[in-house]
């Protein structure tokens, strides 16, 4: 099984993923943006980040550095263990095939990717206002 088929297993086929993320596995030069970018749709379908560097390596040999191994397993960390960069970052969801930003159901006014923006199912929005304070005289 190649690296791309084993990855299409987590994203279905890449013939449906954005056109952006192919573009950046192929033919950007590697830089934090791209990276993050590369992160945010890899992380968040749940593929496992070596396969997701590995894949990344192997489309791309820019890629093939110490430099941008170190940033790509770092943002990998990041994405699982903050919420702040989850939450903002917007990233393509290939389960609903929409664009979403984790924990925020409407987001146009950050991004323009979408007439209807929608939550990811199974993930709660937050509770947005401040409910019960007592502001101080």
């Amino acid at each position: 099984m190649s690296l791309l088929q084993a990855v299409e297993q987590y994203l279905g086929c890449s013939h449906t993923w954005p056109a952006y993320i192919i573009t950046y596995l192929f033919a950007e030069t590697p830089s934090p943006r791209v990276v993050e970018e590369l992160t945010a749709f890899l992380a968040d379908n749940d593929v496992p980040k070596t396969l997701a560097y590995k894949l990344y390596c192997t489309c791309n040999p820019e890629a093939a550095t110490e430099l941008v191994c170190q940033l790509f397993y770092t943002r990998f960390l990041l994405w699982h263990s903050s919420d702040t960069v989850r939450r903002h970052s917007v990233y393509y969801d290939v389960r609903i095939k929409k664009h979403v930003r984790l924990n925020v159901p409407y987001f146009t006014e950050f991004c323009d990717l979408e007439e209807n923006p929608v939550p990811v199912p199974g993930r709660p929005a937050p509770k947005l206002g401040v409910a019960n304070k007592q502001l101080p005289c």
